[in-house]
């Protein structure tokens, strides 16, 4: 979602009409009120393929992920002949796809004259000479499938880096995408950490730190309020654009899991990072590895009493100059 608001930015400010947006909306789950304020009446809840969480809430079942997904294929494929007429409708000049595999169909068969371009940092894994290792083999194997089928559903593929690297004959490495509005923050220090959590789970090991070290002072961001009494330190928020970036603004440094958008923005603003890949996300994985491989934070296998001791801060320097082109990089491509 933070990449295709930002996308919109760069599109809009040169003159570029976005006419609508397409996003997955899982069951349970409802799209942040701060993206429908971005898009307004242009989004438009699709059915798509989700991840199933353990029952510990620290990650995700990848076997009953794919089974759950497989019975639901029928209502996938309805969603693509109904996606495909309504882009049909809008005759676009490009349509982005951020490695929705729903969207790869749609767009496999899509119409003359319309340039397709998938985009999002997956595709890394497709790079000569890319190495992530550790996890599971299967886990691998199936991500590079899902990659293998969005490559083939576009004209173009933009891989999100962190670093400045080479692509090869199919895919292009570009910087990430982030909001203007994160981009232009001033950083001052402040004695709280911010934490985001994709995955609630990791939120209880947040309150035996906090009853462990009653320096540790945190502001928390994740989909679930605890039915328990919080540490002093500790203060639970429901996710909320602007509130996250208030906080982003004053932390003393950020806990996160491997999300890539979250390890960019804070990146970008050198905040020092602990990140904890969510478990059997091979996304996550390797997003944790090119963290550390970038100087931004340190991994973090899980969350115990003295793991923010071990942020450090970096140069981030040549990390900025790198997303700064973003735009410009994204402009040459959408009208060379």
């Amino acid at each position: 979602m933070s990449q295709s608001m930002a996308l919109k930015e760069i599109l809009e400010a040169a003159g570029h009409i976005v006419e609508a947006v397409f996003v997955g909306c899982m069951p349970g789950a409802s799209v942040p009120q701060y993206y429908k304020a971005c898009f307004g009446e242009r989004m438009h809840c699709m059915k798509s393929p989700f991840l199933l969480r353990s029952h510990n809430r620290k990650g995700i079942l990848v076997g009953k992920t794919i089974l759950c997904n497989l019975l639901r294929s029928a209502s996938y494929l309805r969603e693509v002949r109904r996606i495909r007429k309504m882009i049909r409708g809008f005759r676009p000049d490009v349509v982005f796809n951020f490695y929705d595999p729903v969207g790869a169909l749609v767009l496999r068969n899509i119409g003359q004259g319309i340039m397709r371009i998938g985009i999002g940092h997956h595709f890394y894994l497709h790079l000569d000479g890319y190495r992530c290792r550790g996890g599971s083999p299967l886990h691998r194997l199936l991500l590079k499938f899902l990659s293998g089928l969005m490559i083939r559903s576009s004209d173009q593929v933009l891989a999100l880096s962190f670093r400045e690297e080479k692509g090869n004959e199919r895919i292009r490495v570009i910087p990430p995408l982030i909001r203007k509005e994160f981009r232009e923050i001033r950083r001052t220090p402040g004695e709280r950490y911010l934490v985001y959590l994709l995955k609630e789970g990791y939120l209880y090991d947040l309150i035996r730190m906090a009853r462990a070290d009653p320096d540790f002072r945190a502001d928390v961001f994740c989909d679930c309020i605890p039915e328990t009494v919080l540490p002093p330190g500790l203060e639970v928020h429901l996710p909320d654009a602007d509130r996250f970036q208030q906080k982003m603004a004053l932390c003393r440094g950020m806990i996160t899991t491997s999300g890539f958008d979250t390890v960019a923005e804070a990146a970008y603003l050198g905040i020092p990072l602990v990140v904890v890949p969510v478990r059997n996300h091979f996304e996550q994985l390797c997003n944790s590895r090119d963290t550390r491989r970038s100087g931004f934070g340190h991994v973090a296998t899980e969350l115990s009493p003295g793991t923010e001791k071990m942020m450090k801060t970096g140069n981030n320097e040549q990390f900025r100059q790198w997303v700064d082109t973003a735009p410009g990089q994204i402009l040459k491509i959408v009208q060379p």
